[in-house]
């Protein structure tokens, strides 16, 4: 999903950065305990600062450890991106080492999910840090030769200033967007399961909660050089939208479901759960078909089968600082259904790991209605891009695939 596409559903001018916190700590309050005694601090606690100092060097050290680099795609003003491929291997490396602390501090879950409010906190001081250093950075002493018109500064501030920022020899985006806000919801969720766990007793509904979401994060950094290819990372600058965002908005929201229940034991059996579980897995499998679809497609240039079938596409063409180039716009397989079947897809597995929470009301699911006028959005702007940068071509593709997200509706 485009994470960086969080903050324009809920946060106003940068300067509302006091007032969106607050709004993210009544959300954590309205899933939480209400006899919680640990007092919130805009500035975060010991313990809080303690969690994400651990988390942001653990996010560090997996981009600083020698291993495969993978090249982005080059900009308009001639820089390439280079990012560290070793996703996959993160992310269960930190889960094996979280799951082992846990082991030996068996109060730590319920310690975090009582604590969880000021590390929001201590997440939001992070990111607003950070993005008043890249706006200076990017003004004073930025990585490309790239020319800006100059934008009033709170703009600035909120759009970002550059591409692909680097920080202590890492990229900035992938280490917000990747290391640190998707290693946190994985996290978090698990920490939630089991604080769940300690104080309820097992319940299966809210561990196919967690499962759904580990297997869709696997599913990410087992694809995580393919993001780089993303409108995310190649048109969205580093600033406070995009870097709030993943640091802040990702660790709150997109945990909810599972934080929610903690606090709320599920009221789905253990039938109902598994039905859960199938329906999520058959949603990951789907969407992972389209995505590989596309990708296979594009590795053999076209000259492959979809369904049994020669792929079908549309030529395009398109103009860049280095000439006319050439494209393929698929019509074959899932693409030839609809144009975004990967947002449907997506859209179903989010709705699974909210379903657990059913019989609470609209809470649990709060997750999934953002998720909704995200991708709405999205496909929106996308095809927006998509037509100025194709023109015709586009419009025949759209002819071909009259469908958006759901055949014969949307």
């Amino acid at each position: 999903m485009g994470v960086s596409e969080v903050l324009r559903y809920k946060v106003g001018p940068p300067g509302m950065v006091v007032t969106t916190t607050a709004g993210v700590q009544l959300l954590a309050r309205l899933g939480g305990d209400t006899n919680n005694t640990i007092p919130w601090s805009l500035l975060g606690d010991t313990f809080s600062w303690t969690v994400v100092t651990v988390i942001l060097f653990w996010a560090l050290l997996s981009l600083w450890v020698p291993g495969k680099e993978f090249m982005g795609p080059q900009t308009t003003f001639g820089y390439t991106p280079v990012y560290k491929a070793n996703g996959f291997q993160f992310l269960w490396v930190s889960l094996a080492a979280f799951l082992t602390f846990v082991y030996f501090n068996q109060n730590f879950p319920l310690d975090l999910y009582n604590n969880f409010h000021n590390i929001l906190s201590s997440c939001n001081v992070l990111a607003f840090v950070l993005c008043i250093y890249l706006l200076v950075k990017g003004k004073m002493w930025p990585e490309s030769s790239e020319i800006l018109p100059s934008k009033p500064l709170m703009y600035e501030f909120y759009r970002g200033m550059e591409l692909h920022p680097r920080i202590l020899g890492v990229d900035v985006k992938q280490l917000t967007n990747c290391r640190f806000g998707l290693l946190a919801w994985e996290l978090l969720v698990v920490t939630f399961f089991l604080a769940g766990w300690q104080r309820n007793g097992f319940s299966l509904a809210h561990l196919v909660c967690v499962i759904l979401q580990t297997i869709y994060l696997a599913k990410f950094y087992w694809w995580e050089t393919g993001y780089f290819n993303t409108l995310d990372i190649i048109l969205d600058r580093a600033g406070y939208y995009i870097c709030w965002g993943c640091l802040v908005f990702v660790p709150s929201l997109y945990t909810f479901s599972s934080y929610y229940l903690v606090a709320n034991p599920p009221l789905v059996s253990a039938n109902g759960s598994a039905l859960i579980l199938l329906l999520g897995v058959v949603a990951i499998t789907l969407n992972y078909r389209v995505d590989w679809e596309k990708e296979h497609f594009r590795a053999h240039d076209g000259k492959c089968t979809l369904w049994g079938r020669p792929a079908t596409y549309v030529e395009a063409k398109y103009t860049t600082n280095t000439g006319v180039r050439r494209s393929k716009l698929l019509t074959s397989g899932f693409w030839g259904v609809a144009r975004h079947l990967n947002y449907t897809f997506e859209l179903t597995l989010a709705l699974a790991w909210c379903l657990p929470g059913l019989g609470y009301g609209i809470l649990p699911f709060i997750y999934f209605i953002f998720l909704v006028i995200l991708l709405v959005h999205r496909v929106f702007r996308d095809e927006e891009k998509c037509s100025a940068k194709y023109g015709d071509a586009w419009d025949k593709y759209c002819k071909e695939v009259p469908y958006r997200m759901i055949p014969g509706i949307f």
